[in-house]
């Protein structure tokens, strides 16, 4: 029997569904950031947005205070990006890293450097103790550098100069706190530790981390899985295929499409109601897919809209009907806070006005010191 084509509406309504964008999850947030397969970092206001639309009972000081815990934790990741996990599975996700040489320079051959090797050996122990800032390791580099004159190649050395050795502490063993101790939206964490809990197998780091996929973005094809966790793809595809449990599904476009045997797929689709949704920069849902098969959340049309090119960014969006429609903003002014939407195409009465309310939601939780809150519509 062929597998089940899933139409786009159903994927999309499926996809919303597992990152709790249908119905937002209630428990805790280092479950949440789980199941929906870590949330991306590098932009650091957009953690919390991304929990406040995924989780109901998030608030700006709950989510700090998970990070206070250590619940949550921040820090190079998979594909050499920086990501929120969970204390729990920040080793998974730093085997995976270290496995595709996420940290590593590639085009400066630093994999075939035992001098570079020998000094990332020795930031992690210089981080052990406590959070290091980056002029420290800067300081720690070059005299590691001075006291082993020729141990790295000229290549290397240059280059890692010439970026004032910021490459080093990016590490996926090294987890991020702020320098001052206070977790809050201003700041955000700017130094680094070194967290020594590792996976004890990689194949198994990266098995897991397959099915976390599958169970955060599914179904999914091959290459969506490792697009997202930075493998190649003969590689996710012997892990995929290894497992004898999943479920085989097709898109309209005729891939494979595979699943976890306990994954829900919403076959209702668009019959489904999706309410508005804010998305913050660099949502993790936008780029979970190989970058030709992301309609079942935004349009060709609309990616150009929402990725800048230029400095590679991915502005914050919204969804209306479960598809991104627009991107928004926010400012805020002495004690006024503005949240401005600018939608890709005319919105319907009721659609803009469910959108107005969810924005004022959303905009009242990532400033809750201000003294007033506006929604604007932009044009």
């Amino acid at each position: 029997m062929a597998p089940t084509v899933l139409s786009q509406d159903v994927l999309n309504r499926t996809l919303l569904a597992r990152q709790g964008l249908l119905t937002p999850f209630s428990g805790a947030f280092a479950e949440t950031v789980e199941a929906v397969g870590a949330i991306q970092a590098q932009y650091w206001p957009a953690v919390a947005v991304s929990l406040f639309t995924r989780n109901s009972t998030a608030t700006l000081e709950g989510v700090y205070d998970a990070f206070e815990r250590r619940e949550l934790v921040v820090g190079s990741s998979i594909r050499g990006t920086v990501h929120a996990v969970s204390r729990a599975e920040h080793p998974l996700y730093a085997a995976v890293s270290e496995a595709t040489d996420a940290d590593i320079v590639a085009s400066r051959n630093e994999g075939k450097d035992p001098g570079m090797r020998e000094l990332r050996a020795a930031v992690l122990e210089f981080a052990a103790e406590k959070p290091r800032s980056a002029a420290e390791f800067l300081t720690f580099a070059q005299e590691w550098a001075a006291k082993h004159p020729g141990r790295m190649s000229a290549a290397n050395l240059e280059y890692h100069e010439s970026r004032n050795w910021r490459p080093i502490y990016r590490s996926n063993a090294l987890i991020r706190f702020p320098a001052d101790g206070r977790w809050s939206a201003a700041t955000g964490p700017k130094t680094y530790m070194y967290q020594p809990e590792r996976a004890a197998d990689t194949d198994t780091a990266t098995a897991t981390l397959v099915r976390r996929h599958l169970g955060a973005f599914g179904p999914a094809a091959v290459d969506d899985v490792a697009t997202w966790l930075g493998l190649k793809v003969s590689v996710a595809r012997a892990v995929v295929e290894g497992f004898e449990d999943l479920v085989t599904y097709t898109d309209e476009a005729g891939r494979t499409l595979y699943d976890l045997p306990e994954g829900e797929v919403v076959h209702a689709g668009a019959d489904v109601a999706a309410p508005p949704r804010l998305l913050p920069r660099f949502d993790s849902i936008l780029l979970a897919h190989n970058a030709k098969h992301r309609q079942r959340i935004i349009s060709r049309e609309y990616w150009d809209r929402v990725y800048n090119g230029k400095n590679l960014q991915i502005l914050p969006s919204f969804l209306v009907g479960g598809y991104v429609a627009g991107i928004w903003s926010v400012e805020v002014k002495k004690k006024l806070a503005t949240l401005t939407l600018e939608p890709f195409h005319k919105l319907g009465k009721a659609e803009g006005k469910a959108l107005m309310a969810e924005a004022e939601r959303v905009l009242r939780l990532q400033a809750p010191e201000s003294g007033a809150y506006a929604v604007e519509v932009a044009g």
